[in-house]
């Protein structure tokens, strides 16, 4: 809703006694300091990093908190809140204890069973978030109808939330040595509020998603806060929105296949609430950045090397398999370019304990 409104779809502002804290994530790619990014995300107090409090001792007498507890007033502070965020925030991380695996959709059902039997207006809330997320048209219409029959009041903004409007713009940040890049995409939920989502995705290991976070902030703003105090390689380019979506879908689904969620848990966070953003965006994109050069394409990048000014010293028989077995290396670097080294590449093909190289290469002593 924006500011206060006295219509009947919008809740009134509350005290901000949130039972969530903002924390945002570093920016592994730029090196930007986490708390320099002007939106907010919010988690859940125990896995705030922005924010560091000494525990404090339990009085006697006092009650602790349950976990139940803890979840309404996070609902209670989202519902609440102006903003749709913090609501969104919590209900991401319902989806994400219930994202994976076949029995997802199941799983879903009964949290929504679940929370729909609590009647209060905050699970509700939760309720038709979690509908809507989904993507399942035919859950949110039932959802609706059983909401209507209460006669709660929601707020505007989540009411509409399914009108929610991706942006024309998607951006991309990376270095010249293409190692990781960060793709980050938009959306405006109703009243105006906009969304960022930033991915983090490692084009070393397989292109797949190694970090990414939802921000309260306009992609425009976003972008030169993450470009503070960058690298001066950094690169910033416009791609179509079709392509941002297809390189996270094909980002995430290498996360699926390689690390999984195991080591990625502030990530799998804000999975969901990055998925249902994608889902807002065009299909039909190029997911495919990492070159996959054949034995002709690698064996001319030989050849122009050995034809260049540097090439005469390595264009005998004992080295030329060692200049192959550096270049068939280098096609790992990146996206798949042998002729762009980062330092770190480099330091690993120097480094005879971390060598890629194979051990039977000839006069492999005569590494580069």
């Amino acid at each position: 809703c924006g500011k206060p409104s006295p219509s009947a779809d919008c809740w009134r502002r509350s005290d901000e006694g949130s039972a969530l804290e903002p924390a945002l994530p570093g920016n592994p790619t730029c090196g930007r300091a986490a708390e320099s990014v002007g939106g907010t995300q919010y988690r859940l107090p125990a896995m705030a990093k922005s924010k560091k409090r000494r525990p404090q001792r339990r009085r006697s007498g006092q009650r602790q908190t349950s976990p139940e507890t803890e979840l309404l007033d996070a609902l209670r502070a989202g519902v609440d809140s102006t903003e749709p965020g913090q609501l969104l925030a919590v209900v991401g991380l319902l989806l994400s204890t219930s994202y994976d695996g076949d029995e997802a959709a199941a799983a879903v059902e009964d949290m929504i069973q679940a929370l729909a039997g609590v009647g209060r207006t905050e699970t509700s809330a939760a309720v038709l978030a979690i509908a809507t997320l989904t993507g399942d048209a035919e859950l949110r219409r039932r959802v609706r109808r059983e909401l209507a029959d209460r006669g709660q009041v929601l707020p505007r903004w989540l009411v509409e939330l399914d009108r929610t409007e991706p942006l024309d713009r998607a951006v991309e940040i990376s270095t010249v040595y293409r190692d990781a890049d960060e793709l980050l995409i938009g959306v405006t939920v109703p009243g105006g509020h906009p969304l960022t989502a930033v991915v983090l995705v490692d084009n070393e290991l397989g292109a797949f998603a190694a970090d990414g976070y939802v921000l309260q902030s306009p992609l425009e703003a976003v972008v030169p806060l993450l470009l503070e105090d960058a690298d001066p390689d950094v690169r910033v380019r416009d791609i179509p929105t079709a392509d941002a979506r297809a390189r996270i879908e094909a980002a995430i689904h290498e996360l699926d296949l390689g690390p999984g969620a195991g080591g990625y848990e502030r990530w799998a966070e804000s999975r969901p609430l990055v998925a249902w953003m994608l889902s807002l965006l065009p299909e039909g994109g190029n997911g495919d950045v990492l070159r996959d050069l054949s034995d002709d394409e690698l064996d001319e990048i030989s050849e122009r090397f050995l034809r260049s000014p540097f090439g005469p010293a390595w264009s005998g028989h004992a080295l030329r398999p060692l200049v192959d077995e550096v270049i068939l290396a280098g096609s790992a670097n990146g996206i798949g370019d042998p002729l762009v080294w980062s330092p770190e590449n480099v330091r690993k093909l120097l480094d005879p304990r971390l060598w890629v190289l194979d051990s039977r290469t000839p006069s492999l002593d005569r590494a580069p």
